[in-house]
């Protein structure tokens, strides 16, 4: 009885637009003027809050459709373009989840309390504006995943640009105001492109009286002409391009996780690229597949020059930092054949590595925080022998970094293992469409990149950890235990999503295999 009152209640009170809210109405109360100016009150109700929302967050999950295939706890709010004036050409602000959307916000909550557990040491200046762009960014990154429909979708998109610029540019190194510049202008690139896009489906709607919420336009694709569907799929792969980022529209990343602080490359890695990856499953792939499917296998040619190309750069580096964000985009290209694989396995893969991967970029990037903290470098040939003074830090490093290259057993496995699958038998290649006929070499170099990830990772393990350094860093390095408690949380998520992906992979299969189904059913 008291188990049955308790889940109504939960169900009563579970309510999207507050999982969105939260976070940004936290983070505007940092502001207010009673609020304590004191460094340690502000972190601690920054990680209260982070610790609420992320409750909050899985709460949701169990109260969806267990089969995945609807969008639950939906809710609508009417936007005038001019308050008052009553114009209101079918927009409007809207939330819902499915299973898809529930674990990516589940995921944002987790990867940004880290974060913010992260910041302690991390970050000591302007502790107020800090947290609360910290808290804007997450209220935006989940509106991306729980918007319903697409021009909800494309306000929070831009939303999240102006915090992640001040994140990077206020607290970043030497060139940091420079490098969030230049993610400001390469995404804004990409945004005119997604709101043409955007505008055109709100103008073919008007005209037919077709809803615009993402289940509306995904049951009536059909009826959308295709000249229309093209535009659209353009103006949005645009956008998710930069974003993801695709090859050769990459260069912004490195120069962003290079400057930006540890805490912000966490979300910036973690999240923010995901949200592309999202974006071109849920619009690209669901909802214009037929013109997908054209684009798809240059797309899958993409992503391997991507895997080849930072795999390449990334050896040649001798910043840890550098290293590491070229090897996300390597990590993104292999997400980006998953997806365009368009296949069930390919699918899983994609959504299962883009989660296996936010896990080993915070953890990365995290470390890599801690030795330039306590070590005043990120130069892996001064840090030669550094095990001897930090070896829980190595042990912790090394299991991120197996997974990184796809060890068995850890997330990184299963997730490359399944894009390449689903690649290799796309039912692309009975397509005569451009490029079609290369796509299962392009896959067998796409594999290449375990090999080149082997080399960058191994040459950083060894050239930081376990080479020989003329430096004395002295015996009293010590560690905090907030430190070693975020790489310890990641490592075991690593570890236990890789001896049990299942469960993960049961809550996303039957989104996976419902979408291929009807793309299969409908094109091929």
């Amino acid at each position: 009885m008291a188990v049955n009152f308790l889940s109504a209640l939960l169900s009563n009170i579970l309510s999207p637009f507050i999982l969105v809210l939260l976070p940004i109405f936290a983070g505007l109360m940092i502001f207010a003027p009673f609020f304590p100016n004191n460094t340690v009150k502000i972190r601690r109700y920054a990680k209260g809050f982070g610790i609420f929302n992320l409750i909050y967050a899985v709460c949701f999950l169990f109260f969806l459709n267990p089969e995945g295939t609807s969008f639950g706890f939906l809710e609508k709010l009417p936007f005038d373009i001019i308050p008052g004036s009553g114009l209101n050409p079918g927009v409007t602000i809207s939330f819902g989840l499915d299973n898809l959307s529930c674990i990516m916000c589940i995921f944002t909550s987790f990867i940004v309390l880290l974060a913010l557990m992260a910041s302690k040491s991390m970050v000591t200046s302007k502790p107020r504006l800090f947290y609360s762009m910290m808290l804007l960014l997450e209220g935006f990154l989940i509106g991306i995943f729980a918007a319903n429909d697409l021009f909800t979708f494309f306000i929070f998109w831009e939303l999240e640009i102006i915090p992640a610029y001040f994140l990077i540019s206020m607290w970043g190194g030497a060139n940091a105001k420079k490098s969030a510049m230049k993610f400001v202008l390469y995404t804004f690139a990409g945004s005119i492109l997604m709101l043409i896009a955007t505008a055109l489906i709100y103008a073919f709607a008007a005209d037919t009286n077709m809803l615009t919420d993402f289940n509306s336009i995904i049951n009536r694709t059909v009826e959308i002409p295709l000249l229309v569907q093209l535009i659209a799929v353009i103006g949005f792969l645009a956008a998710f391009a930069v974003k993801l980022p695709i090859f050769p529209f990459h260069t912004w990343l490195a120069d962003a996780h290079t400057e930006a602080p540890t805490p912000v490359s966490m979300v910036l890695a973690g999240v923010l690229l995901k949200t592309a990856a999202y974006g071109l499953i849920r619009i690209n792939v669901q909802m214009f597949y037929e013109i997908f499917q054209i684009t798809a296998p240059a797309l899958i040619f993409l992503g391997t020059a991507g895997v080849l190309w930072a795999s390449y750069l990334a050896i040649s580096q001798n910043d840890i930092k550098r290293i590491v964000a070229y090897s996300s985009i390597a990590h993104m290209g292999i997400i980006l054949i998953g997806i365009a694989s368009l296949t069930e396995y390919g699918l899983n893969g994609a959504i299962f590595h883009s989660l296996a991967h936010g896990l080993i970029s915070a953890g990365l990037f995290m470390g890599t925080g801690v030795i330039y903290l306590k070590f005043k470098t990120r130069k892996i040939e001064l840090l030669g022998g550094i095990v001897k003074y930090a070896p829980h830090l190595c042990a912790l490093i090394m299991v991120l970094c197996a997974a990184s290259v796809a060890i068995p057993f850890t997330m990184g496995f299963w997730g490359e293992i399944m894009c390449f699958m689903g690649g290799f038998n796309s039912p692309l290649l009975d397509k005569t469409f451009f490029l079609s006929n290369l796509i299962q070499p392009a896959i067998l170099f796409a594999a290449l990149g375990i090999i080149l990830s082997a080399v960058y990772i191994l040459r950083l393990l060894h050239r930081t950890f376990f080479g020989l350094s003329e430096y004395n860093f002295g015996e009293n390095i010590r560690f905090s235990q907030h430190q070693i408690a975020v790489l310890s949380i990641l490592a075991a998520g690593i570890l236990i999503f890789g001896l049990y992906p299942a469960g993960i992979l049961d809550k996303i299969n039957l989104f996976s295999a419902l979408n291929i189904d009807t793309i299969l059913a409908n094109i091929f």
